[in-house]
């Protein structure tokens, strides 16, 4: 088979097959709609902005025009330690030179119970996977589910399961589903999983595959009886709001389509057929330059990836593994590739065509505690609310990729935001103008997620022709110096009120601070 080189913009608009792909032509783009009373004046589509979706500033698709501003990415604020240890007999390995192999991962999945607020997690070792219960979503229990005994293991015997509570399926019995890595399947189930398939797998000979699994109370799990998808380790499931689609993101190390690791999607509608794995978040030449900077860096690699939809878009988290060589030290059950791995933010429209963030700096850095100083090996498939806060789980390690086992200690660690808090648009002295493009607003009052502390923040709202709507100028204004997630916008004479029903534009005027979000409700 010829090796195809992937570039950023065949990744962009190759097709991911019929009904999956999207046009921003069509009118459909995440959460907007064209407006068929007003849909086109002077050639500008006019956007339905739906009541109470957050817009968020993590690409230009609906700004019109920007000065002075530029895209930044922030680092998440961590604690001093990790949430959860490997400190339980059953999650830990064997000894080696005196110290316990105490390993435990989350690329799965932490939920938060919209009823009693209490934080579900699902993490694993291995093939064994546990579950922990908390009410704050810092200190964490291992309830007894009764399951295997007396501890918290739960019956889903795979590696680095990633799990969604379906909101589509009716079936009680099927509320939650799971995709994970199974090995050892025979060469018969791979061979009949590779005639599935229209890419050619000949290059792949192992014996691993990626399961379905279901689950009425996301504690007793039954599998689906064929293994779904080929090649395996890490995979990330999410679920599309629109149209119920199962959306699974999973590396693939070997494809000759790509060089190294890299992150592919496949989707599917029914968790047992899927489409063709494509390439959707690859490595570049800016990221490769990255790595040699580092002592004896050859390359980068995307690790997994981790999406979800977020106001009124996707979000993704990608790990980037900067490729070192082999490791300097070799110890029982070493990992033969070396490097460190931090987390970067990545960004669509429609879950399936991924773009990088213009400001590449990690969103989940490494330290500067010694809990993950090292690496961040994975990352929950979706964030959790808590307050004003968004918070990520996510795999932390003492060490990079590559080191030796008995110093090499994995635990769950914490990350968090500001609500919309992983980008924003900041202006310094100069004053920034944001103005977006025309939209229909479900809503009539305004809010804005900014830190304008040591600056101000104020907007107008235009017609579709770029004239200021009379009462809503800069002037009409009140000039905010707030740090808030939720801030409400209000004009002198219009007591807070956008126009109803017609086209507008906002323009933002921003000084000395970053914008965040916005939302009209």
């Amino acid at each position: 088979m010829r090796k195809r080189n992937y570039t950023r913009r065949k990744i962009l608009t190759g097709s991911l097959g019929a009904g999956i792909a999207y046009s921003l032509s069509s009118g459909s783009v995440s959460g907007f709609a064209s407006s068929d009373g007003s849909g086109d004046q002077g050639n500008q589509r006019i956007h339905m902005v739906k009541k109470g979706e957050k817009q968020l500033f993590a690409d230009d698709l609906m700004i019109s025009r920007r000065s002075d501003v530029r895209r930044m990415t922030h680092a998440a604020v961590k604690l001093e330690r990790p949430v959860l240890d490997a400190d339980m007999p059953w999650e830990q390995g064997e000894e080696y030179d005196g110290k316990r192999d105490c390993r435990i991962y989350i690329y799965g999945t932490v939920m938060r119970e919209n009823d009693s607020g209490t934080f579900r997690m699902w993490y694993n070792r291995f093939t064994q996977n546990y579950y922990a219960t908390s009410q704050d979503g810092v200190n964490w229990q291992r309830p007894v589910p009764g399951l295997m005994g007396a501890n918290n293991m739960i019956g889903l015997e795979a590696h680095s399961p990633s799990i969604i509570r379906d909101e589509f399926d009716p079936d009680p019995s099927k509320k939650f589903k799971a995709v994970g890595h199974v090995s050892g399947h025979s060469q018969e189930a791979i061979r009949k999983l590779k005639q599935k398939f229209n890419t050619d797998w000949s290059w792949y000979t192992g014996t691993g595959a990626y399961c379905a699994f279901y689950s009425g109370d996301g504690l007793k799990w039954e599998r689906y009886p064929d293994p779904v998808l080929l090649s395996g380790d890490t995979i990330t499931l999410s679920q599309d709001p629109a149209t119920g689609e199962y959306l699974a993101f999973h590396k693939i190390g070997g494809d000759p389509r790509v060089t190294g690791r890299q992150v592919f999607l496949s989707v599917s509608r029914d968790m047992r057929n899927w489409t063709d794995p494509e390439p959707v978040m690859v490595t570049d030449e800016i990221d490769h330059r990255q790595a040699r900077l580092l002592e004896g860096g050859t390359h980068s690699e995307f690790y997994n990836m981790s999406a979800f939809p977020y106001g009124n878009q996707w979000l993704g988290l990608v790990t980037h593994f900067r490729r070192t060589g082999e490791p300097p030290v070799k110890g029982p059950g070493q990992s033969l590739h070396d490097g460190p791995i931090d987390v970067q933010l990545v960004h669509s429209r429609n879950g399936r065509n991924w773009e990088r963030c213009s400001d590449r700096s990690p969103v989940i850095p490494l330290g500067p505690h010694p809990y993950d100083s090292g690496s961040i090996l994975g990352v929950c498939n979706s964030p959790v609310t808590a307050g004003d806060e968004m918070w990520m789980y996510y795999t932390a390690m003492t060490t990079t990729h590559g080191g030796y086992l008995p110093d090499k200690v994995m635990s769950i660690a914490r990350a968090a935001w500001r609500l919309d808090g992983m980008v924003s648009l900041r202006a310094g002295e100069k004053t920034g103008v944001i103005e977006t493009v025309p939209f229909i607003p479900e809503g009539r009052h305004l809010y804005v997620n900014a830190d304008c502390r040591e600056g101000r923040l104020g907007v107008e709202v235009l017609d579709v022709n770029g004239k200021v709507r009379e009462g809503y100028g800069k002037n009409d204004c009140r000039q905010y110096k707030t740090d808030a997630v939720k801030q409400p916008i209000r004009w002198n004479k219009r007591n807070g009120m956008l126009p109803a029903g017609r086209p507008i534009c906002l323009r933002f005027f921003l000084e000395k601070g970053d914008l965040y979000s916005y939302v009209v409700e």
